[in-house]
């Protein structure tokens, strides 16, 4: 069976299992190491290699294809590839035809450049592109590359999935866009006009002239660019589904940023619709703190939204490691990125790089190294790093299966507004008056959005999951979305404002703010959504304020709306600066719906603004389902049919207690929780299977992991703590446990084994299991351990 993708997850031969992958690349590895690093790969725990298949290095010449090592020993993919099976290993290749992976050109033949002038890209003036990136739908090159698809689907088809090899998955392209994204320029390459062309009618939703209008042609002409790719890599039957990887994270010193990651998902915004593909994010995040980790759940959630309910929730570029030694990215680092986007939904990643390497023959833009702080170094000796990736892959081969048909635990929708990050161009191509409102919008979008409302809801441990709610989008559905939180500026489109206010009307609870959208992208006013509504007028706009909100006081605003006292509406805060009382917060019944007017705009600058919104979040009744007792750690859960998990994330530098709580079918849960610092803790519970119809695993404080189908190993922190498993139906007579290292007690009642461990005692345990539950276990048909 192909692999397939159903409810964000990856099923492979009708099961459902974590996508936990590797880049490897054999052009920068010698041939004599390849299958001992494989090995080393496989004893990490990753299941997949990745590779990017480079352009430039296998038609060195036009028409001169190597794919067996008759020219180079390191062109010889498709051994590379026998070896990935041979070790049990399979393989998502990624042929480009940009692969970008720091090579000259982008991956690009440079005979292709030379002899085709002409394909390149222009600026508006004319003059080559800044990047020399080439004219996505220049037909030459457009030939050229459909050429290279079929010359490497021809090398590889023995290797397919379909035809018994290990190659599972492709994508198309490369972060296509981003190099307009970097450079601020789009192409105006003389043959757009002629290639490409958008009706008015297409662009109506968002603005009818202008940039915005630009925008629109450019996310059209993206998606006819990769539409042409996936068509031709149908043809050849490369294994789908086909994935197109986005980019957007920006390095800022230490910390890489994800705030502008929805601009790369919006210049893709198309593409989800070409049948068999789906968007995939590649993150970056640099030093993952209490200050960015935000920005990889916010990312997993903008991709899941934007994506088909149906596609794989995956990041093909996951961060082991940086192209420069600076920053450095350490053990912590890689656990507390995987966890936390794990956490917030992604149930499927592929490390970047895995393994270091060298460029051959000139090939690289930054040499000959290509270390890329990877958790194998380029003598195969292992990193620090592999410790963090190795520990992954035993939960992960444990529980994975159980892992991807849970959803995280949402309390509240936020809407994802896409035109509010149609900026990559501006500076090139607006209008002075776009400019000015670009700029407007960037500043709110970033500061008082992404990392003011949305990051404190998620910092307050207020589940949170995204929904598009661009006036294209699907239906909005009060009983599918009961409340949406939508970061407003003054700039909203006539028909999403429109929509908003159906929505309303049908039964939603609607919060926007802290502006209110009375203008549409032309700058023209448009009052819709308020109008229709009948909401409470705005009265001033302004800025450092202090405000009550229910029953907080001296809440610092940095930005603010009032609003007019309207007859029956519930007023939850007031601007309490030079002694007014003016409104900031109401909250108004419409119709079947409710519409909370959130005119406090909060930055990210303060902690106790969590606590400010859990209280507003209770008072209108929206939660929080989970409560902690400590509020320097992040928790969260996701629930599914195979059992539910829940996740504690330290980014402190100092060890965490904490009592985490729960209420779940009108059952209370909790947890006494023990989190080192910068490490986190996925806790499987609720009957998650451990070995599958045999043990499963009703609630722990700790981490386990099964080696070997008869040893258990509890990865405990410094404090006690407990953990029940539930022999399942049919093991009877239960096998033996017995304590094999370590200190801990062990008690049996009815079916459930519960093991407890002191705050002195040293070390993990680690408990044997009978040896006839090993036998069983084996000869199991459902076994995956």
């Amino acid at each position: 069976m192909p692999l397939e993708m159903n409810n964000h997850a990856f099923w492979l031969d009708e099961v459902p299992f974590f996508f936990y992958g590797g880049e490897v690349h054999y052009f920068r590895i010698d041939p004599g190491q390849w299958e001992s690093r494989l090995e080393q790969v496989r004893e990490l725990g990753i299941t997949t290699v990745s590779t990017y298949v480079p352009w430039i290095w296998h038609e060195f010449l036009p028409k001169r294809f190597d794919f067996t090592g008759k020219t180079h020993p390191q062109r010889n993919v498709t051994r590379f590839v026998e070896l990935c099976q041979a070790v049990g290993l399979t393989v998502f290749i990624r042929p480009g035809p940009y692969v970008m992976a720091e090579l000259r050109q982008e991956g690009i033949p440079g005979w292709l450049i030379d002899e085709n002038p002409d394909v390149l890209a222009q600026n508006v003036d004319g003059h080559v592109h800044p990047a020399r990136m080439v004219n996505y739908l220049h037909p030459t090159f457009l030939a050229l590359a459909h050429r290279w698809y079929r010359a490497v689907g021809h090398a590889l088809a023995p290797y397919f999935h379909q035809n018994g090899g290990p190659i599972i998955m492709s994508q198309l392209d490369n972060e296509v866009g981003m190099l307009h994204w970097v450079t601020g320029i789009s192409d105006h390459h003389p043959s757009i006009r002629e290639t490409y062309d958008i009706s008015p009618q297409q662009s109506l939703a968002v603005a009818d002239d202008g940039y915005w209008r630009a925008s629109m042609f450019w996310r059209h002409y993206r998606a006819q660019y990769l539409r042409g790719l996936a068509e031709e890599a149908r043809k050849l039957n490369f294994p789908g589904p086909f994935v197109i990887n986005v980019h957007g994270f920006r390095d800022f010193s230490a910390n890489s940023r994800g705030v502008d990651y929805p601009v790369g998902l919006s210049q893709l915004m198309d593409t989800p619709s070409i049948p068999g593909t789906f968007l995939g994010g590649d993150f970056y995040p640099g030093h993952v703190t209490i200050d960015n980790f935000h920005d990889l759940l916010l990312a997993v959630s903008y991709t899941r939204a934007v994506n088909s309910p149906h596609s794989a929730s995956f990041s093909p570029e996951f961060q082991s490691g940086r192209a420069k030694d600076r920053p450095h990215v350490g053990p912590s680092d890689f656990e507390l990125a995987a966890r936390v986007s794990i956490a917030g939904g992604l149930n499927g990643l592929n490390w970047y790089m895995l393994s270091a390497g060298e460029n051959p023959e000139d090939i690289g833009i930054f040499g000959r190294r290509h270390d890329w702080q990877a958790p194998i170094r380029v003598d195969g000796s292992l990193d620090d790093s592999a410790s963090a990736v190795r520990h992954l892959g035993a939960l992960l081969t444990n529980f994975g299966s159980s892992l991807v048909q849970s959803e995280p635990v949402a309390d509240i929708h936020v809407g994802f507004y896409s035109p509010y990050y149609m900026t990559e161009t501006a500076a090139y191509s607006a209008t002075e008056l776009e400019r000015a409102m670009i700029q407007e919008v960037s500043l709110e979008r970033e500061r008082f959005h992404f990392d003011g409302i949305y990051r404190n809801l998620l910092a307050a441990n207020i589940g949170v999951s995204m929904v598009v709610v661009d006036a294209s989008g699907d239906p909005l559905d009060p009983a599918q979305y009961p409340a949406l939180w939508i970061a407003t500026t003054r700039y909203m489109d006539k028909l999403t404002q429109s929509r908003l206010a159906e929505y309303v009307t049908s039964g939603g609870m609607l919060i926007l703010g802290p502006r209110i959208p009375e203008m549409d992208w032309a700058g023209r006013p448009c009052r819709v959504l308020s109008e229709q509504l009948d909401l409470s007028r705005p009265t001033r706009e302004g800025t450092r304020g202090l405000a009550t909100i229910v029953s907080w006081e001296s809440v610092f605003c940095p930005i603010y709306t009032t609003f007019a006292k309207k007859p029956g509406a519930e007023v939850l805060g007031i601007l309490t600066s030079q002694g007014r009382t003016d409104p900031v917060i109401v909250h108004e019944s419409v119709q079947r719906g409710q519409v909370v007017l959130m005119g406090a705009g909060l930055s990210g600058d303060y902690d106790y603004y969590g606590a400010v919104l859990q209280t507003l979040v209770a008072r209108l009744g929206l939660g929080p389902s989970l409560h902690s007792s400590n509020s320097k750690i992040h928790a969260s859960r996701r629930e599914g049919p195979a059992g539910h998990f829940l996740f504690v994330e330290n980014f402190r530098d100092s060890d965490q207690t904490a009592t985490v709580s729960i209420v779940e079918d009108g059952v209370a849960r909790s947890w006494e929780i023990d989190v080192a610092a910068r490490h986190g803790l996925m806790l499987p519970y609720g009957g998650v299977p451990l070995i599958p119809d045999v043990l499963a695993v009703v609630s722990t404080t700790a981490e386990i992991t099964l080696n070997a189908l008869d040893t258990l190993t509890i990865h405990r922190g410094r404090g006690l703590g407990m953990a029940r498993l539930k022999w399942m139906a049919g093991t009877s007579p239960y096998p033996t446990m017995h304590v094999k290292s370590g200190q801990a007690a062990i008690s049996l009642e009815g079916n459930e084994v519960t093991v407890k461990w002191g705050s002195a005692s040293p070390g993990a345990p680690v408990i044997k299991l009978g040896w006839d539950l090993a036998r069983r276990a084996r000869n199991h048909p459902h076994s995956r351990v």
